[in-house]
C-alpha cells in the first residue's frame, strides 16, 4: 500500500474541516439566517460531532488493523466529501468522507474486528456522552452539544452496523452473526433510549 503518512494527515485534515462545515450547515437548517451566537453553537455541535463520531470511529478501524499487523491509512474520498458539503445545504447530510484502507489481512476474523471497532467506539462515546448530559444542567452549552454526540455517535453506529456491504455490520456479521445480533439490538435499544429521555428532561 503505497500512501505516505503525510498524505494521510492532509487527508484527515481536509475530512475533518469539511465534515466540520457540513454539520454546521445541517445543524443549521440548510444556508438559512441565524444570529452570530447560535451559529457560533452549531460550529461548535459540528465540530465536537465531527471528531468523535467520525474522527474517533476511523481513528479505530485503524488502530485494530495495525495492532494486528496490516498496513493501514485512512484514505479521502473527495466525491464524498462533496455529497456532504450539498446535502448540509439542505438540512440533512449523507457523510462518507473516506475511509481506512488496510492491506496484509484477509480473513474473516481480522475483518470483522477491525470493522466492528469503529461502531464500537461511537457506541462507547454515545453512551458516556449521553450519560453526561444527564448530569449537566439542561440547555446549557455543554448539554446542547453532549446531546447532539449521544444522539449522532449512536446513530453512526447503528447505520454503520447494517449488514450490507461495504458497511461495517456485513464484516461483523460474516465474521460472527451472534455477535452481530447482540450489537445491533444493543444499539437499537439505545438509540430509543437516547430519543426519549431527554424528552423527559425538558430538552
Amino acid at each position: 500500500m503505497m500512501y505516505s503518512r503525510n498524505n494521510e494527515s492532509n487527508d484527515i485534515i481536509i475530512a475533518v474541516v469539511v465534515l466540520t462545515i457540513a454539520f454546521t450547515l445541517m445543524i443549521n437548517h440548510g444556508l438559512r439566517a441565524v444570529s452570530p451566537k447560535t451559529f457560533e453553537l452549531n460550529v461548535l455541535i459540528g465540530f465536537s460531532v465531527t471528531v468523535t463520531a467520525f474522527l474517533m470511529h476511523e481513528m479505530a478501524h485503524r488502530t485494530v488493523a495495525r495492532r494486528l499487523g496490516a498496513v493501514a491509512f485512512f484514505k479521502l474520498w473527495p466525491a464524498g466529501i462533496l455529497l456532504a458539503l450539498i446535502t448540509s445545504m439542505f438540512g440533512f447530510i449523507f457523510a462518507a468522507p473516506g475511509a481506512v484502507q488496510f492491506a496484509g489481512l484477509y480473513d474473516r476474523e481480522s475483518e470483522g474486528k477491525i470493522a466492528v471497532a469503529g461502531p464500537g467506539t461511537n457506541v462507547l462515546i454515545g453512551v458516556i456522552a449521553f450519560l453526561a448530559y444527564t448530569l449537566v444542567h439542561v440547555g446549557t452549552v455543554a448539554s446542547i452539544i453532549l446531546l447532539w454526540v449521544a444522539w449522532l455517535n449512536l446513530w453512526f453506529a447503528l447505520f454503520n452496523l447494517i449488514p450490507f456491504p461495504p458497511l461495517d455490520g456485513s464484516k461483523v456479521f460474516y465474521w460472527n452473526s451472534k455477535l452481530f445480533a447482540a450489537i445491533f439490538i444493543l444499539v437499537i435499544v439505545l438509540n430509543i433510549v437516547d430519543g426519549f429521555i431527554p424528552l423527559i428532561f425538558g430538552f
